[in-house]
């Protein structure tokens, strides 16, 4: 069952995304609070709920390799999906749909497995050079100063790499700053945390007919030069240098804990394409994206669909999958994705989406309503394939506004939020409670013990009406006037996660001390208004979806950084030095690079803090899911949703294929 706490997961993957998943229900049971408020009325709720379901994405003969003999090539795989393609531009996009669409396009110089082991992809083999143990002290005499406004806004177009530990923009009217060019000094003489070198495969062609070099690589990586993603690519990367033609080595700022997999993040741009101005990689602007990956974009029309056609100088083709010194897989195996086309059609109505499957009018789709999936799990013509996955719904409270500045008072608001009533009766079982921030998947780093960090945190996040009463009048006694008004909100197109919010806010109303309103938004709506720089002075607990990663570090850090306020996610504006502080010593510390269990110690220390201060209220650990048409054969879920497709299509380290086996019926007509 979907509430198994023990429930297996896999793994992978890279950065943090937000998301789009899904979009609308059609069924959906709207939760309410029962009983008398002196238990968590979920707690008898939905035993039954997804009892047939294989959360883990792990039938019982999934341990068996798969049977490759039947694989059909050719024919259109259809995709739904639920939000719209907001950008096609790697580094100037944050959503889950757009990650997915432009997967299909783009490739990284690694990939990895499900379990987040990385392998080499467009690089054919990389090293770990160098790791010196250097703070960003040691910067110090290579920075320029710039000055700093009474917003902390820093004086410079450049892209900040490292800032002065020392200097606080809010604070001092100059600020000491390494930028891409002094970083280039610093690596000359030897200074850096961590050298990764990577020797390119040759005879890799972009769609534009390029050959892949070490150019490409470095053009890239300044395309993520003050992007919607340069917080979390600059946190770590401090240089890119091409060697020779084939060689490039990525340097890391210090040592980085997550290096192997975090340095390299870059999807790999075309020069036609890399000094394009941000998201105009885009049809909509006239550019149709051109990457190496195995499929062309060929049509797009915005809102509506988009089209792609395998491309036929696909290097991996070309080289054939022996190629890769690590693949170890059969002969049967194929050199790259057998199905020709790909289809993908934007069906935001989720009751459209379920009908159009019904209807086979298309193969596959995800992030239906969960109510519908104990539908189609049921049913003989389809199948309902899911993983527990790294992605999380969240609320946040603003924390800039009185009284919501005293964590009293939002340890009394997470103290409702009724964590088992919403995997019960909003995700009918789909789904797991967050009784800790971090899922399983991120477990082998981020704690030393998991059964202590549950033992130890579960209780400050039970449903516990009696505990709020008494931390709120604790905060009543100092002068606050109760009931507080306060609105919750989030995107529209979600209907399981509308009834959250909405199970939240009558949660919340029944404790007598809060007044409560629900608005909604439009999905690229939403993502535009809790992203504007004014939001974190509204009163407004937002809530919403993030995909993370396999570091720990994705399950917290985005939600609380000060890097991260008006990026992905810090919606209301956390600013918390200490926090800050913890987050960098448990990744990008020397101690830590090599020592697992002192890194889980430090992220356990992290967890506490988050629960004493409880800025944001994880509400459970969702599903990746894909409900599909049984003519689509061996589908495999991704613990990520972004990289789901992708992976399904083809992917040599898990000799994962699908094919469509009704091609024979095809070509009859």
């Amino acid at each position: 069952m979907a509430e198994d706490d023990n429930t297996p997961a896999r793994r992978i993957n890279r950065r943090r995304l937000l998301q789009g998943m899904g979009a609308a229900g059609v069924v959906g049971v709207t939760g309410c609070i029962g009983g008398n408020g002196d238990d968590d009325p979920g707690d008898d709720a939905g035993d039954d709920a997804g009892d047939d379901v294989d959360t883990d994405g792990d039938d019982d003969d999934d341990d068996e390799p798969a049977d490759l003999s039947g694989i059909q090539e050719g024919g259109t795989l259809r995709i739904a999906e639920g939000a719209n393609i907001d950008s096609f531009d790697p580094p100037y996009s944050t959503d889950t749909t757009s990650s997915s669409a432009q997967f299909f396009v783009f490739e990284g110089l690694v990939t990895s497995d499900t379990q987040g082991n990385y392998y080499p992809w467009l690089a054919e083999s990389y090293e770990l050079v160098e790791t010196n143990d250097i703070d960003r002290t040691a910067y110090e005499e290579y920075m320029i100063s710039v000055g700093a406004d009474e917003e902390g806004i820093l004086d410079t177009d450049a892209q900040v790499i490292v800032q002065h530990p020392e200097d606080n923009p809010l604070e001092d009217d100059e600020v000491r700053i390494l930028t891409t060019e002094e970083a280039a000094d610093a690596v000359a003489d030897g200074v850096f945390g961590m050298q990764y070198r990577y020797e390119l495969r040759e005879g890799v062609e972009f769609h534009n007919g390029e050959e892949l070099t070490a150019e490409h690589v470095v053009a890239t990586a300044a395309r993520y030069e003050n992007s919607d993603v340069s917080a979390q690519t600059f946190d770590s990367v401090l240089y890119v240098e091409e060697e020779d033609e084939y060689t490039v080595s990525i340097y890391a700022q210090v040592p980085d804990a997550e290096g192997e997999g975090q340095l390299p993040g870059f999807y790999i741009h075309s020069l036609e394409q890399a000094e394009l101005p941000g998201g105009e990689v885009d049809p909509r602007q006239g550019n149709t994206p051109i990457g190496t990956g195995p499929y062309e974009l060929v049509e797009f029309e915005d809102e509506q669909y988009a089209e792609y056609e395998k491309f036929d100088g696909y290097w991996l083709e070309e080289m054939g999958v022996d190629s890769l010194d690590w693949f170890e897989g059969g002969d049967e195996f194929p050199d790259g994705p057998v199905i020709d086309e790909i289809e993908l059609e934007i069906v935001p109505d989720d009751a459209t989406r379920a009908g159009a499957l019904q209807n086979d009018e298309i193969d596959v789709t995800s992030g239906l309503a969960t109510a519908t999936l104990d539908d189609f799990d049921a049913a003989e013509d389809f199948v309902v394939e899911t993983t527990e996955t790294g992605g999380y719904t969240y609320i946040q409270y603003p924390v800039n506004i009185e009284p919501w500045d005293d964590e009293r008072l939002r340890q009394a608001v997470n103290h409702l939020v009724p964590r088992q009533q919403i995997v019960d009766n909003v995700l009918n079982g789909w789904g797991r409670p967050a009784w800790t921030d971090i899922p399983e998947l991120a477990e082998e780093s981020g704690t030393a013990d998991a059964e202590a960090l549950e033992e130890r945190i579960r209780p400050q996040n039970e449903f516990d009406p009696e505990r709020a009463a008494e931390l709120i009048e604790e905060v009543e006694n100092d002068g606050v006037e109760f009931p507080l008004e306060v609105q919750l909100e989030t995107n529209a197109d979600n209907d399981d996660r509308v009834q959250l919010v909405e199970l939240i806010a009558a949660s919340m109303e029944e404790s007598g001390y809060f007044e409560t309103s629900v608005e909604t938004y439009e999905w690229n709506s939403y993502i535009a208004r809790v992203l504007d720089p004014e939001y974190p002075q509204e009163e407004i607990i937002p809530c919403i979806g993030l995909s993370g990663t396999f570091n720990p570090e994705s399950f917290c850090d985005a939600l609380h950084n000060t890097a991260n306020i008006g990026q992905c996610c810090n919606l209301t504006g956390i600013s918390d030095e200490e926090f800050d502080e913890m987050v960098d010593a448990a990744r990008f510390d020397v101690d830590v690079v090599d020592d697992q269990e002192l890194r889980g110690e430090r992220y356990d220390e992290i967890w506490d803090l988050l629960a004493e201060r409880r800025y944001s209220s994880i509400t459970h650990f969702g599903l990746t899911d894909a409900i599909m048409h049984n003519r689509v054969q061996n589908f495999s879920t991704h613990p990520f949703p972004e990289s789901m497709y992708s992976f399904a299509l083809h992917a040599p380290q898990e000799e994962q294929v699908i094919w469509l086996d009704d091609q024979d019926d095809e070509d009859d007509e």
